[in-house]
């Protein structure tokens, strides 16, 4: 879903999965799109692209955005359906995209917003009151402050992060909302909360900047992803041989994004395979969303053998980004490529491609191969 899902979806979705489990995230946004080489980042009006006086593409400078990023634009910003369905003239909320597909959305609510924001703080509320986990209370509690303990500051009354999200940031000034979704960026909090502070200061006084005339670009730029393809067949199964050992049987698909490679069967032993799966789009906003979850589960459960046994101060969590010294991320094109273990699963996202093969049970060293081999054709 590129751009921002629908709030109350992802507040009642995640309302929801915080109180059965703990362990809920808001699923990576749909399908984006993009054009080549933009045209320079100046105003347009047209009629016919539905141009409005409340285009959340004005409150923005672009130039502003790839400060941000740390990256260029590869199109100029363009507007998307509500709920992330895609580039659409007269969309609710902006994108901002770069040429690997790294993204972050605005939302703004003009009138309302007051009503919105309080089903945040309600999921808020529910998590740090302890309907469900303690320790994933506390966790997420955590989670609303900057690395440093500080509090961010800016033109809003109030502002918060999206429960059991890392990178959805809710800012109210009155009754007006502002939501700006950095999941699929590299950027941190503090790098992205000075965007929505300068966009506070143009709902009056918007910059002559039409979303409508991006759409086209980016629909275009969006022909430049990878093209699904089963999975199966990235990979010749003497080319899996050859790095796992000898197959029981051929590869198995299951759809065109997840393929499994059987090992021969010894008698009183647990059976053995490889599964890789692929997901073709928004796979560095699922990976990202995926750690930050992953990580307050694991401080809570930590949280609580700590209580239990009465050891002392937890140890640091992981880092959100890891760099990869060799493999294929050194291989890689994009310098924005990532790779994480889980323990259950050795991911590799290149572009915005995510491949993970299983990492328990098996051969890690095997495993970390067979995503290299995969990431490498496509």
């Amino acid at each position: 879903m590129p751009g921002h899902m629908g709030l109350r979806a992802t507040i009642l979705a995640t309302l929801s999965g915080a109180v059965l489990c703990g362990c809920s995230h808001k699923q990576p946004p749909p399908n984006t799109a993009a054009v080549p080489p933009p045209p320079p980042f100046a105003s347009s009006s047209s009629e016919d692209e539905g141009d409005d006086t409340r285009d959340p593409c004005s409150l923005l400078d672009p130039k502003e955005v790839e400060a941000a990023l740390g990256e260029p634009l590869a199109v100029p910003p363009f507007r998307v359906g509500s709920g992330g369905m895609g580039p659409k003239a007269s969309g609710s909320d902006c994108m901002y995209e770069t040429k690997n597909f790294r993204y972050l959305t605005l939302t703004a609510t003009y009138e309302g917003g007051q009503q919105e924001y309080s089903l945040t703080q309600m999921v808020k509320g529910q998590l740090k009151g302890g309907r469900g986990n303690e320790g994933i209370a506390n966790n997420v509690h955590k989670n609303f402050q900057l690395d440093d303990g500080t509090e961010l500051s800016g033109e809003w009354d109030e502002a918060s992060l999206t429960p059991m999200n890392c990178c959805i940031f809710n800012a109210l000034r009155g009754d007006q909302l502002l939501i700006i979704d950095f999941t699929g960026t590299r950027a941190p909090l503090r790098q992205v909360a000075p965007l929505v502070d300068a966009a506070f200061k143009r709902m009056d006084k918007p910059l002559h900047i039409n979303g409508n005339a991006g759409v086209a670009a980016a629909r275009t730029l969006d022909q430049t992803r990878p093209k699904p393809t089963d999975v199966c067949s990235l990979l010749t199964r003497a080319e899996v041989e050859a790095i796992v050992g000898p197959l029981a049987a051929d590869p198995v698909a299951h759809g065109h994004d997840f393929c499994t490679y059987d090992m021969p069967r010894t008698p009183g032993t647990v059976p053995l395979e490889y599964e890789v799966k692929v997901r073709w789009r928004n796979g560095y906003y699922q990976w990202r969303s995926d750690r930050h979850v992953g990580n307050i589960a694991l401080g809570a459960v930590g949280q609580i053998a700590r209580d239990v046994s009465g050891a002392g101060p937890p140890k640091p969590p992981e880092a959100e980004h890891q760099s990869e010294a060799g493999g294929a991320a050194a291989d890689a094109a994009d310098p924005a490529e990532s790779v994480s273990d889980d323990g259950m699963n050795y991911v590799l996202v290149k572009r915005d491609v995510e491949i993970a093969v299983n990492s328990r049970f098996v051969d890690k060293e095997r495993a970390k191969a067979l995503v290299t081999a995969v990431a490498a054709k496509i």
